[in-house]
């Protein structure tokens, strides 16, 4: 039990080792870690403290549903537990979010582990195989998307369930796995990531169904299919028909959501695959996508190529007796081909049906991304290629295991030195993601540090093959395998050696920035320093930025909006929108007479300009509520000119009892009935009420919440009631 205990502090504790940088805060990561997630937290975070649970955001595109945003990961129980976490600890800082996001791999590990052990592999070959994985691109690369990588960290859980179930162990224990492991994919905030899950479950699924298959890799006899297929479908389904409101009110969401709701091929072709991109995740990354690329480091790629290149020549007569090998080998290859063509839909086979079919994948772009299914079973590959190795190392066929490595190890140079020195091929993604974090470390750093950073830009490929060239060459000569590798763990450790030596620097760079660099004052965002301060009364925050003039700038360093800006615009609210989301209404409106970056497009007239911002709120005034004798105006400025003249005639004149962000309370005192408009976006689940009587809640411009009221004195009450089946609406 001890033994059991230990390893598994050792998997949890991997991840944490492989990101020292990350760990002990010398790097941090950047691109959407912050703008696009941790934002969220923090501010569910501030509000819970207390004692509110906030389901609408009035802080981003002019107001955004909070609890059906996947962004925010609302229903993802260890979400909570982080929550639980940090009001122990007193704050939330992305420091602690980080360590959250990082923890993802260790839960990844452990089911990954699990799902090895299920194919009667070696302990320590299992978690070399998974400290590799840990340090592959593809794993780490997932930090930026914090709920993507807590939502893929339960596929090997439910590849280990699925392999339970075959193996005809505990029912409850396969049920609970696919069933918790379900669920914390279906919560998790990352819809693309239920999309891939469904596909290669389902493959693997379907793999298993072949008896002949199945027998011979597990080494057992089975019981009928329809008690595995039982076993895999009802906690499946069960833990989709839970998590179904959650995701049907995503759904309801994206229907209204700008570039989410009209299906244009083009925006799913947004980022594809192509042959070089996938050499380049084999073995030379510059020529992969980060968004796609699954490079496991030179040794790694040379042993599970020489080990399947010997096999399919020298060894084929004994291959047909490795069952496992066999059948698992060319299941991963057919893994390649059929993630190729998702990942690659400029080129695909296949792509076009499926979009065409698949209504609720015309929503998703950046395919590239599918590669990652690959990844679980890449670790397996890995295992039993090592596996392999070794037996081949004790072997008697030293020559003609010679001749593979070699002209494994010389095909793959010679592709080497033709991208580096010869190829046109331009990876625009890498060069403006990956290489210009390279040339600042290498332009950061002295000599020889510098040098050695500098070969990351292409070099430090063909030479961490060559050293593992010689390592191989030489495992396989008896004399060298008695003289030092008669113990196992030794040939093992080299390998663990070689591969932290060629990835760490890459894995831990590829989306990093300087701890705090934007907390401190990032002098091009004139930002103010610790910017991200923790709020004590959060709710006041809100209820005071009721009357703060609003914003449309962005302030991420780019020259398009990218993320929610409250805590960088001081906790102002902001009516710009992320790219491909916000209500489509607003945002048509938006790009009428904004620029993606917040700023007014010149053809505007000051007149007009000035209009927009009495209208949004953005001047002084601050204005969120207008009373109109009407709704249907064409434009903003006809708009506003009614408005300005039917208040002041009907002595318009209204009070703020109550403002939350979900809730909005106003005693109004008119002398003449009309439109009052809350200029915040509406949603299917806004209500309205009267004197506490349920209203028609209407929509000015299709886009901002309207309802009529009668002369006098009236209490209006708008309230966001997400599961609230009983009121009036459109």
């Amino acid at each position: 039990m001890k033994k059991n205990l230990s390893v598994y502090l050792i998997l949890i504790l991997i991840p944490y080792i492989v990101l020292l940088p990350y760990t002990f805060q010398i790097l941090e990561v950047g691109n959407d870690f912050e703008l696009y997630y941790f934002v969220y937290k923090k501010y569910i975070f501030e509000l819970l403290k207390l004692g509110h649970f906030p389901l609408w955001s009035p802080v981003e595109a002019s107001g955004m549903s909070l609890i059906f945003n996947p962004l925010s990961q609302y229903f993802y129980l260890p979400a909570w537990l982080f929550y639980l976490i940090c009001l122990i600890l007193g704050e939330v800082t992305k420091y602690y979010f980080l360590i959250f996001t990082i923890f993802a791999i260790s839960i990844f590990n452990l089911g990954l582990f699990f799902f090895l052990k299920t194919f009667k592999l070696d302990i320590k070959i299992i978690l070399v195989s998974i400290a590799i994985t840990c340090l592959s691109l593809k794993i780490t690369e997932l930090l930026r998307f914090p709920n993507a990588i807590h939502c893929f960290s339960w596929f090997p859980w439910i590849l280990y369930g699925i392999n339970c179930a075959v193996l005809n162990k505990n029912f409850k224990k396969s049920f609970l796995i696919i069933f918790l492991s379900s669920l914390m994919i279906l919560t998790a905030g990352y819809p693309y990531y239920i999309f891939y899950g469904l596909i290669i479950f389902g493959i693997y699924f379907i793999f298993l169904l072949i008896n002949p298959i199945k027998k011979k890799i597990f080494d057992k006899d089975f019981d009928s299919n329809l008690s595995f297929f039982l076993k895999c479908f009802i906690p499946g389904i069960l833990s989709l028909l839970i998590a179904s409101p959650w995701l049907l009110k995503i759904s309801q969401l994206i229907s209204i959501s700008h570039g989410r709701s009209d299906p244009e091929i083009n925006f799913s072709l947004d980022t594809s695959s192509n042959i070089y991109d996938q050499l380049g995740s084999w073995i030379y990354p510059p020529f992969s996508y980060a968004e796609g690329w699954y490079y496991f480091g030179s040794i790694s790629v040379l042993i599970i190529i020489v080990v399947f290149i010997y096999n399919i020549t020298v060894n084929r007569n004994e291959l047909f007796k490795n069952h496992t090998y066999r059948y698992l080998s060319f299941f991963f290859i057919f893994l390649l081909f059929f993630c190729y063509q998702i990942s690659s839909p400029k080129n695909s086979f296949i792509f076009e049906t499926l979009w065409n079919n698949l209504n609720f994948i015309q929503n998703f772009r950046h395919f590239v991304r599918f590669n990652v299914v690959l990844i679980p079973f890449l670790s397996l590959i890995l295992a039993i290629s090592i596996t392999e190795f070794i037996k081949i190392m004790n072997g008697n066929k030293v020559k003609e295991i010679g001749y593979v490595i070699i002209i494994s190890f010389i095909s793959i140079l010679l592709l080497q030195i033709n991208f580096i020195y010869f190829s046109n091929y331009e990876n625009s993604f890498w060069e403006t993601w990956q290489l210009k974090r390279i040339i600042f470390a290498e332009q950061s750093l002295q000599q020889p540090f510098s040098l050695i950073v500098g070969l990351y830009k292409n070099l430090v490929y063909p030479l961490f093959f060559t050293l593992s060239f010689i390592l191989i060459i030489f495992s396989i000569r008896k004399s060298f395998v008695q003289k030092y590798l008669k113990n196992k763990a030794i040939f093992l450790n080299m390998i663990l050696f070689i591969t932290f030596s060629e990835l760490f620097f890459l894995t831990n760079i590829q989306w990093a920035i300087p701890f705090n660099y934007y907390n401190l004052g990032f002098e091009k965002l004139n930002l103010q320093p610790n910017y991200n301060y923790n709020s004590e009364n959060a709710l006041e925050d809100i209820n005071k930025n009721f009357h703060i003039n609003r914003v449309a700038l962005e302030k991420s360093g780019n020259n398009t909006y990218e993320g929610n800006t409250y805590y960088r615009n001081n906790k102002r609210h902001n009516i710009n929108h992320i790219n491909n989301w916000g209500n489509k209404n607003h945002v048509k409106l938006f790009k009428k007479y904004f620029n993606s970056n917040g700023q007014f497009k010149k053809n505007l007239e000051i007149n007009q300009i000035k209009q927009l911002k009495y209208f949004y709120g953005m001047d002084k005034r601050s204005k969120r509520i207008f009373f109109s004798n009407k709704l249907n105006y064409k434009d903003i400025d006809e708009f506003v000119q009614n408005s300005i003249e039917y208040e002041k005639n009907a002595i318009f004149d209204y009070k703020k009892i109550s403002y939350d962000g979900d809730t909005l309370i106003l005693d109004i005192n008119t002398q003449k009935s009309g439109w009052v408009s809350f200029i915040d976006t509406w949603d299917h689940n806004w209500i309205v009420e009267v004197n506490d009587k349920p209203k028609k809640i209407n929509k000015l411009f299709g886009a901002y919440k309207s309802v009529k009221i009668e002369s006098g004195f009236s209490t209006v009450k708008f309230s966001y009631k997400p599961f609230n089946l009983n009121f009036t609406k459109n």
